[in-house]
């Protein structure tokens, strides 16, 4: 695993992936699924995340005001989609799931060391929308492992997509865009039809 610059790191969520979203405080850590997730700023490097008022995390998130975003592959979808649909304050998730963890370098809550990046972050602001309170965090640290980042996700890395209920997807093969010549530069082409 290597620390990268925390404005790469937003690159982790720029293609909509659910994340594990992990929590602590005076020694009790929570791990929940998040879908809703977003860059919002380069300078400084900020994202947003959205969270159920009642939720085990967001008692510890308004507590410690830290928090790590970990980006599981799909071969955590089992443990994911879990996260996301039993609460914490019942059961230890982190035992529950066989999470390997480790201590973040800037912030309190764990990484959960079985995913592929790490973005650690400290809330600036809380917002109510709806029935949900957003986050407004920078990114303090980001650490991902390198086999499958190359400024940002390669074709090695298979996020995961939540496409609500149980249903997921990854993400699927990555294409460069080029900058296509205006129409009055292109060839006189022949009819396709």
């Amino acid at each position: 695993m290597i620390e990268i610059d925390p404005l790469m790191g937003l690159r982790m969520i720029n293609d909509g992936s659910v994340s594990l979203l992990s929590t602590r405080r005076e020694g009790k850590t929570n791990v929940s699924t998040v879908s809703w997730q977003m860059p919002l700023s380069q300078d400084p490097p900020m994202l947003g995340i959205s969270l159920t008022p009642s939720c085990l995390s967001n008692e510890l998130l308004r507590e410690s005001g830290e928090f790590v975003l970990s980006i599981p592959d799909a071969s955590l979808i089992a443990e994911t989609h879990y996260c996301g649909t039993h609460r914490g304050d019942s059961e230890d998730k982190v035992r529950s799931m066989q999470f390997r963890t480790m201590r973040a370098r800037k912030v309190i809550p764990l990484l959960v060391t079985n995913c592929i990046g790490h973005l650690e972050c400290a809330v600036r602001d809380v917002y109510p929308f709806g029935d949900r309170l957003f986050y407004a965090s920078r990114v303090v640290a980001a650490l991902v492992e390198e086999d499958y980042f190359d400024n940002g996700w390669n074709e090695n890395a298979q996020t995961l997509h939540h496409l609500g209920g149980d249903r997921y997807k990854t993400g699927g093969g990555i294409l460069d865009a080029k900058i296509w010549p205006l129409p009055q530069q292109m060839p006189n082409l022949p009819p396709l039809f």
